[in-house]
């Protein structure tokens, strides 16, 4: 009789350590998932303001070009800095790891738990359509920049170095972005409108993103 209660004590107190190990790393799992929320937050405050800034550049250039007074190096030196954005990669490796480690069964709290699932599975979408909106705009960029020696590539300074002035003065020149009658001029309006529009997008999709953080960062604030 001892001896069987002596195993079950110490059986009883086995099973008191795991939970109080599992419990403790179950509070650890929604401070880092907290941190990666907090790092998520601030990444997508730094790509809304980016965007928000590309948006001024280019309606800056779309004013400047009309006006005539800025020349076609300054013009397009500009666009590549209107037109250059960042990737949204989001900070999910705490929830990755409790994937891959089997350990979001440690997650107690069937509220947060559901709650962080419906929001990286509809994480993913989100992500996606900010990728093809980049994509998108990318493309558009490079087809209308390498269009032509004409358009004016060789104006870029990465390139103007990369070639020199020896290659530089046997190319073509002309000035289209002083003839708004110009096929490039019109395109080039285009293509500042258009990114106007491509960034104000990503703007929608990374507040929607914050959106759908909202509630399980309130969440997870008040376990922590």
């Amino acid at each position: 009789v001892l001896v069987v209660i002596g195993i079950l004590i110490a059986l009883q107190i086995n099973n008191w350590n795991d939970q109080k190990k599992n419990t403790e790393s179950e509070l650890i799992y929604y401070s880092r998932i907290l941190d990666d929320f907090n790092l998520d937050k601030k990444l997508i405050e730094e790509l809304v303001e980016k965007a928000n800034n590309r948006i001024t550049t280019s309606k800056e250039i779309l004013l400047e070009l009309d006006s005539g007074k800025k020349n076609k190096n300054y013009i397009l030196n500009k666009f590549l800095v209107a037109v250059r954005s960042d990737a949204y990669v989001p900070r999910n490796v705490t929830f990755k790891d409790l994937i891959s480690s089997g350990n979001l069964k440690l997650l107690n709290d069937v509220t947060i738990k559901n709650s962080l699932i419906q929001l990286y599975s509809e994480l993913e979408n989100k992500q996606s359509q900010l990728k093809q909106n980049r994509d998108e705009k990318i493309k558009e960029s490079f087809v209308l920049v390498n269009s032509t020696i004409e358009f004016g590539m060789l104006e870029f300074e990465y390139i103007n170095k990369l070639l020199g002035a020896e290659i530089i003065e046997i190319l073509p020149k002309t000035d289209w972005t002083k003839d708004k009658n110009s096929e490039y001029y019109k395109n080039f309006q285009l293509m500042l409108i258009f990114n106007i529009a491509m960034a104000d997008r990503e703007k929608q999709h990374l507040s929607a993103i914050n959106n759908l953080m909202e509630t399980p960062y309130k969440l997870l604030l008040e376990k922590c």
